[in-house]
C-alpha cells in the first residue's frame, strides 16, 4: 500500500515541478502539492504504526480530492479530440488530465489493496 501511494505521490511532485518548468505559474505546482501531502501522510503513518491505517485513508481522501478538482479536464480533452473546440490553456489541460489519470490509478490501486487486506 504504501508503495503504491509512494509511487503516486512522486509521479505527481514530478508532474507540477515539469509544468512549473514550462509555464513558470504557481497553480502548475498544485500537483506537487497533492504529491507532497501523501508523502506527509506516509511519514507519520510509519512514525505511528498504530495509526498506519488511518493515515492510508487520509491519503486515499487526497487523491479523491485530487481527481475531483481535476475530472473536468477530461471533459476538455474530449471535446477538444471529439469536436475540435479550442483549448484555452492547452498545458493546463494536459496537466491535470494526467494528474486526474495518477490520483484515480492510486484510488482504484488503494482500494483494491484494501479489499485484499480485509480478505486476509
Amino acid at each position: 500500500m504504501d508503495k503504491i501511494f509512494n509511487q503516486i505521490s512522486i509521479s505527481l511532485i514530478i508532474l507540477g515541478v515539469a509544468f512549473y518548468a514550462f509555464s513558470m505559474t504557481f497553480t502548475a505546482l498544485i500537483p506537487s502539492i497533492l504529491g507532497l501531502l501523501i508523502q506527509i501522510g506516509l511519514f507519520f503513518g510509519r512514525k505511528f504504526p498504530n495509526l498506519h491505517k488511518h493515515f492510508a485513508h487520509i491519503n486515499i481522501l487526497i487523491l479523491i480530492l485530487g481527481i475531483g478538482a481535476t475530472y473536468g479536464s477530461i471533459f476538455d480533452l474530449l471535446d477538444y479530440l471529439l469536436n475540435g473546440t479550442e483549448l484555452e490553456r492547452p498545458l493546463a489541460t494536459i496537466e491535470q488530465f494526467t494528474a486526474c489519470v495518477l490520483c484515480l490509478v492510486g484510488f482504484i490501486a488503494a482500494i483494491k489493496s484494501f479489499i485484499e487486506a480485509r480478505k486476509k
